[in-house]
């Protein structure tokens, strides 16, 4: 009895250290409202690999800054009319 009541004593502290901290949200600048998208910080536009991809990425950040107050479908629309159009 004495080997079952330090076995179950034993997993409850194990279950107990398991749940006892929870995960870090996303960062402070991060998100729908910051620029950067969900988890990622502002993108270095001078670092792309050629110019189509420079000048893009400058449009991105000019459409995220025009766009940063909106939300929801709202700011997807707005995000689509800022956007320059993808040339294939």
């Amino acid at each position: 009895m004495k080997k079952f009541s330090s076995l179950l004593l034993a997993l409850c502290f194990g279950a107990s250290l398991a749940f006892a901290d929870a995960p870090p949200g996303p960062p402070s600048g991060a998100g729908p409202g910051g620029q950067g998208g969900p988890h990622h910080p502002p993108r270095d536009c001078s670092k792309a690999p050629n110019d189509e991809m420079k000048a893009r990425c400058e449009a991105r950040q000019k459409a995220m800054e025009s766009c940063k107050e909106k939300k929801g479908e709202e700011r997807k629309q707005c995000m689509m009319a800022a956007m320059p159009k993808k040339e294939k």
